[in-house]
């Protein structure tokens, strides 16, 4: 049991650290330790402005939204192993060829993204808050604290969505009808009932009363998600004959408005033909989209800005997540032997970017329309636009084609939150003070376009990497 978790560590180190060298992503952790301490040396300024309760709430949510996005093995499992690591042979897959099981490689699996993440993520959260601690004199004991209900809120995220993603691989319509009663309960609950949901979250509940009990109803609903997850997990993918028409030609011509129909139509027929297509939407879009609405819900009770403009800046940031979407799978060594540039396989993700990003436009309209706020529509809307764009413009000039992977670098990871938190700042203080104020946001489009000219540049001249 334990050789199998130490060399998956180890395959885990290898595979980040063969990309961009052991010093920098062993910097990783320690960028993360100094934003955690600079942004705990600000919680006294912070919690003038929004409760501390509420400070609390969207600490322990962040790392159940953490957990949610790591969680999703068993729904890109086979893709991921297949498409971007077919040339390699990883112990995920070790149970075609050796007398080892599904379950205990699966089992090994889950606990070795336990151990990684925490050292990854949540042990540099609790530290650089450990060390600023002393400085802002808040008891050291509460480092500790967060250490336990941090590392519980993260396993039950994990354990959900491996849970939902187990549920996906049997049956999309078990899902859906999953998420769907999920929803019907939370609406239920917080209206009729007028319950706070998010307030009975095991070890946000624990953090406050130190009950044994909470501690404990946390661990089972971790081990019971996790146990079915892995009982009823599909590691050892059944054979099956897959048959696609030919349907490049007709999209193609769909998308003859682009000088990059055929690269669009590509994009399109990857996504719908590539293993959880709908998945992926409802895991790196849908759900933290979910999250961060109904946080948003209780933040904006006590802080004087306007809903659907805090939304759409935080849209414009998650948005851009579609861009990895388009680039997981889609190596450009496959392209190296036709003639095309560098720079034209981007600029066609662009043009799928922008038309895939339709929804989250749709997604600010109903919610202009939910709230009553269409009169703030036109700011929120080219706020949403101006934001995302230049996320993009920074992610593609910093990452290329790979920002799955590069931006596990450290120097990288560094330069992307130091270029766009700042924007982020600014526009959220701009907000508090007038909302038509953020017609101004357009002028990001500026230096969003210099970026993308520089970016194509850049990557021209780079050998293009092969992971």
């Amino acid at each position: 049991m334990f050789e199998i978790f130490w060399n998956m560590m180890k395959e885990e180190w290898r595979i980040h650290s063969s990309i961009f060298g052991n010093f920098m992503f062993a910097l990783f952790p320690i960028v993360l330790l100094f934003f955690s301490f600079a942004g705990s040396l600000v919680i006294p300024i912070f919690i003038e402005i929004l409760p501390l309760k509420q400070v609390i709430l969207i600490a322990h949510y962040s790392f159940v939204l953490l957990g949610l996005s790591v969680g999703s093995f068993g729904l890109l499992g086979r893709e991921a192993m297949n498409r971007r690591f077919g040339h390699a042979s990883l112990i995920a897959y070790s149970s075609r060829n050796l007398p080892i099981s599904d379950k205990r490689i699966l089992l090994n699996f889950y606990v070795k993204d336990i151990v990684y993440y925490f050292l990854l993520w949540i042990l540099p959260f609790v530290f650089g808050f450990a060390i600023a601690s002393q400085i802002i004199s808040v008891d050291i004991s509460y480092a500790l604290l967060f250490l336990i209900t941090l590392t519980l809120s993260f396993l039950i995220g994990l354990s959900i969505s491996f849970f939902l993603s187990t549920v996906y691989v049997h049956s999309l319509k078990l899902l859906i009808a999953i998420i769907l009663s999920l929803i019907t309960l939370n609406t239920f609950f917080t209206i009729y009932l007028k319950i706070d949901i998010l307030a009975l979250l095991p070890p946000l509940v624990f953090f406050y009363n130190r009950s044994v009990f909470q501690v404990f109803l946390s661990l089972l609903i971790i081990f019971v998600l996790s146990g079915l997850s892995i009982l009823f997990m599909k590691v050892e993918y059944t054979e099956k004959k897959r048959r696609f028409k030919d349907r490049l030609e007709d999209l193609s011509n769909r998308f003859k408005f682009s000088n990059y129909s055929v690269f669009i139509a590509k994009d399109f027929l990857d996504l719908d033909r590539s293993e959880g297509g709908v998945g992926k939407i409802i895991f790196s879009f849908l759900f933290p989209i979910a999250i961060i609405w109904v946080m948003l819900y209780f933040f904006l009770k006590f802080v004087p800005v306007n809903y659907l403009i805090i939304f759409s800046i935080l849209l414009g940031v998650i948005s851009s997540s579609v861009y990895n979407w388009l680039t997981e799978f889609d190596l450009f060594t496959s392209y190296s032997f036709l003639p095309v540039k560098v720079s034209t396989v981007m600029k066609s993700k662009i043009h799928s970017y922008a038309m895939i990003n339709l929804v989250s436009i749709f997604i600010l309209f109903l919610l202009a329309i939910w709230r009553n706020e269409l009169n703030y529509f036109a700011p929120a809307l080219l706020t949403l636009i101006s934001i995302s764009f230049y996320t993009l413009s920074i992610t593609i000039y910093l990452t290329g084609l790979y920002p799955n992977v590069l931006l596990y670098n450290a120097k990288i990871f560094l330069i992307y939150v130091i270029s766009i938190s700042p924007i982020l700042l600014v526009m959220i203080f701009l907000s508090m003070l007038d909302p038509s104020i953020l017609f101004i946001s357009l002028t990001l489009l500026l230096p969003s376009f210099h970026i993308l000219r520089k970016s194509y540049e850049k990557w021209e001249e780079w050998e293009q990497p092969s992971f």
